[in-house]
């Protein structure tokens, strides 16, 4: 590997971490040769969660219990055993670099204490990338293992954005990392090339089945995003509050709560499933039944609701707004969604055109704005894995 040519005649293991799910992909010569996804891990939901795998024509779905990302992985890695499919090195999704990666980093002795010191930041995410270079590095020992950081895309917020008003000392230390890197700067690029133009102020929506984030972005830059110091800040998610008072926490405190407590109940009992009465944390089944729960429909509004906040936020940031980029699962499968947040927004020049929007297909860039929209409403496909796959060329080829 002494160069990234050699590299990439490597087949390399992507396992994307979301907050309930796992995608992976098998890539040699930048060719997809495996590619799937674990759905609802670790969720209680109206449906069962399942595995998908698609390779060579072969398509598999298989429903099955995965109570959380270690069950999921080792699924996953039992298949490819079963197929005969090998791994010469393994790319990982890490939410948060906490200040000591400003890039990617190879996994060793040295940069793993630091990996460790960063898992609280983001506990649904890098506590089970974690977990997973364990699994591997037991199952597959000497196979060389990487990982890729969500929060290096916003390295270059401007100071404003990224600190919060504390104590100088602690406002050193406490500071907005964000996540969903990898997905905007894909998304960002994507809608470059399609709007054939690279100056323009956008606000992307990566509204995920797990972890949704806004973020805005001038002239190909973060200038900023919903997600701050961890994952909880922000827009309402399945199982995360979003943006909270802290007095209800120091409330909470006092009422006898520890830390693992509320990292329990703000990171996996709140948001849809909280306020839905723990009906659901998939807001598709919310839809399904909102007009006859009113719990599911408070939790729809305030979803909705969040998004349009951060939508006029982002556009005074930047004193203007003329793109906006719905992605991932929820941001491109979920015509409601996009429908309801486009609603009512005639202010801002951002005018959603219903046949578009509801025969949008997911796999590829649509244009969702009417004819005539001051603004240009873009459903982009993100796609992580690549990313990841990418940086881990450089990074392994450099080794």
């Amino acid at each position: 590997m002494s160069d990234s040519g050699a590299f990439e005649d490597l087949r390399v293991l992507i396992l994307n971490v979301g907050s309930s799910s796992l995608t992976f992909k098998l890539y040699r010569h930048s060719e997809v040769l495996l590619k799937g996804k674990c759905h609802r891990v670790g969720v209680k939901s109206t449906e069962p969660s399942f595995v998908e795998f698609h390779h060579g024509g072969t398509d598999v779905r298989r429903d099955v219990e995965l109570p959380n990302h270690i069950t999921a992985t080792r699924y996953v890695l039992d298949y490819l055993d079963a197929n005969g499919m090998v791994f010469d090195a393994a790319g990982h999704r890490f939410g948060d670099g906490g200040g000591y990666f400003d890039r990617g980093t190879v996994v060793d002795t040295g940069s793993r204490p630091l990996l460790d010191e960063c898992a609280p930041l983001a506990p649904l995410h890098n506590v089970a990338a974690l977990a997973m270079i364990d699994l591997l590095a037991e199952r597959n020992q000497g196979v060389p293992q990487y990982v890729v950081f969500d929060s290096t895309f916003h390295s270059g917020l401007p100071e404003h954005a990224r600190a919060y008003a504390l104590p100088h000392e602690m406002a050193d230390r406490y500071r907005k990392h964000g996540f969903h890197g990898l997905s905007y700067a894909d998304v960002l690029k994507k809608a470059t090339w399609y709007l054939g133009e690279s100056q323009f102020k956008a606000v992307a929506l990566h509204l995920g089945t797990g972890g949704s984030s806004a973020c805005a972005i001038a002239d190909g830059r973060s200038v900023d995003t919903s997600m701050g110091y961890s994952p909880l800040q922000g827009l309402v998610m399945n199982t995360r509050c979003g943006d909270l008072d802290p007095g209800i926490l120091v409330e909470l405190v006092q009422q006898g709560y520890s830390a693992s407590d509320l990292t329990q109940f703000l990171h996996r009992e709140s948001g849809l499933f909280g306020l839905s009465g723990g009906v659901s944390s998939d807001i598709r089944d919310l839809i399904a039944i909102m007009e006859k729960d009113s719990r599911a429909k408070l939790a729809f509004d305030l979803y909705v609701y969040r998004v349009k906040q951060y939508i006029g936020a982002y556009a005074a940031a930047m004193n203007g707004l003329e793109v906006l980029i719905f992605t991932d699962d929820v941001g491109l499968r979920v015509p409601e969604v996009r429908a309801a947040i486009c609603r009512d927004m005639d202010f801002f020049g951002i005018r959603l055109d219903g046949e578009r929007n509801a025969a949008a297909d997911p796999s590829m860039i649509e244009p969702l704005h009417e004819e005539g929209s001051r603004i240009r409403i873009l459903a982009v496909p993100n796609d992580e894995e690549r990313a990841i796959y990418a940086g881990g060329i450089e990074l392994l080829g450099k080794g």
